[in-house]
């Protein structure tokens, strides 16, 4: 009997169709848990050169009949692939002009079909940073299935990046070249070149890749302060590899001691002239961003002054004065200080942010490379740049690949100065979608 609420109403066992819908999707999200839970079980012993089978062994409850890892060499022109679980190589992929290439550029799953199969093309990430991308040789590709086939690409993701510390087996795969000791010895130093959270986004370019010796970035989180600095020291030559690692170096150490900005400048200084002497010296910019606030604190030691864009419209030159570069304002007649020098000199710059405002820090190797009738590329150019490519809705990384692009060709290919680009954006518009796939 029914009971007096349940009158006038029509009950309906779920439908067969339904119920077989949910008993798959019961089973597949069950293959899934087991797939993660072997990788990660797995991942304490896994050889690096392993990666890409392991993840085809545990893909096959999926359906998935092909694994293939690929990663993005170190000037994103093309993606390298590691051995496959069958132990051939695939070939080389290009960036420009191909589909795995547009699943990097857009950080978007991009899928083609032969054969009545279909080859998805999954970009490859450690948090934001972009490493490559996943290929994929599957039947299914039901909105269920893609969740589950973006969280084995998820795992890829952070199985590569686990490794890359303990095998030279990624970085052979991700360059064409042999690189410079000094170029060697400031990758080494290097953060990736991007990172994000919900309040802030941090993307960089470093070029000459294989040749680099005077130019690097730096940046940090922590709690609401992040730190960002860019360095660029005399010279090209291995000398300046070791000027900006001690810089970077200087800065780290002092901002992970709960040091100021001014205290970073006053280690730095007095690192860089107790080692080199008043000879060589390294331009910087040292900057904090506080992310609750949005209020900017920076010091320019003899470096160009920071970009900032609002609303792709606004372009802001922060000129403010300026310290002397790192290593030259420890001396005192041309000779060393014992001590740290004065801090008062040191003065901190403010600027308060809005949301979504954008800050560009670069190297001098940026805006005053030449083209070929001696025109240098310049501040107004570079800020156009990133104004215009910011409204086609490019990802910010793959829009910093551009620019570096861009910066090459100016200079036909071969720049005559290392050049560097750091962009930071306080509370940016749907990070995460355009960050992740």
């Amino acid at each position: 009997m029914m009971r007096g609420d349940e009158r006038g109403k029509t009950f309906r066992r779920p439908g067969r169709r339904r119920r077989e819908r949910r008993h798959g999707e019961h089973v597949g999200d069950a293959a899934v848990g087991r797939m993660t839970a072997e990788l990660i079980g797995r991942s304490h012993l896994m050889r690096p050169a392993g990666v890409a089978a392991e993840i085809a062994r545990a893909a096959r409850p999926l359906g998935v009949s092909g694994v293939q890892v690929y990663l993005a060499d170190l000037e994103q022109r093309r993606l390298s692939p590691l051995a496959a679980a069958d132990g051939r190589t695939p070939d080389v992929l290009l960036i420009d002009s191909t589909l795995a290439g547009r699943a990097y550029q857009t950080v978007t799953v991009q899928s083609g079909r032969a054969d009545g199969t279909h080859q998805l093309w999954i970009p490859l990430v450690d948090g934001t940073e972009r490493l490559g991308v996943l290929g994929l040789a599957v039947t299914d590709v039901s909105e269920s299935m893609m969740a589950r086939y973006r969280t084995l690409a998820s795992l890829a993701g952070m199985l590569v990046a686990g490794k890359s510390n303990h095998s030279d087996t990624y970085a052979q795969v991700q360059r064409t070249m042999e690189m410079a000791l000094q170029a060697e010895l400031v990758w080494a130093f290097l953060p990736p070149r991007t990172f994000a959270t919900d309040r802030v986004l941090v993307t960089a370019t470093l070029e000459p890749a294989y040749e680099a010796g005077g130019d690097a970035f730096d940046y940090s989180l922590a709690g609401n302060r992040l730190h960002i600095s860019i360095f660029d020291a005399l010279g090209h030559d291995l000398a300046s590899g070791l000027l900006a690692s001690v810089g970077l170096a200087s800065c780290r150490s002092t901002r992970r001691a709960g040091g100021s900005l001014a205290s970073i400048k006053a280690r730095a200084d007095h690192a860089i002239a107790r080692q080199f002497g008043n000879d060589r010296f390294v331009t910087a910019l040292l900057c904090d961003l506080d992310l609750a606030s949005g209020l900017l604190s920076w010091i320019p030691c003899g470096h160009p002054a920071p970009l900032l864009i609002r609303g792709n419209r606004t372009v802001k030159e922060l000129v403010r004065p300026q310290q002397p570069p790192l290593g030259l304002g420890a001396l005192d007649d041309g000779q060393d200080k014992a001590g740290f020098p004065d801090l008062s000199g040191a003065l901190e710059q403010t600027e308060k942010l809005e949301p979504g405002d954008r800050l560009l820090l670069y190297t001098d190797g940026v805006t005053e490379g030449r083209a070929a009738d001696g025109t240098p590329f310049g501040a107004e150019r570079l800020a156009d740049f990133i104004i215009r490519h910011s409204s086609t809705g490019l990802p910010a990384p793959e829009m910093m690949r551009r620019l570096n692009r861009a910066i090459l060709e100016y200079q036909h290919g071969r720049l005559r100065d290392d050049a560097t680009a750091i962009l930071v954006e306080w509370r940016p518009d749907r990070t995460a979608r355009s960050l992740t796939p």
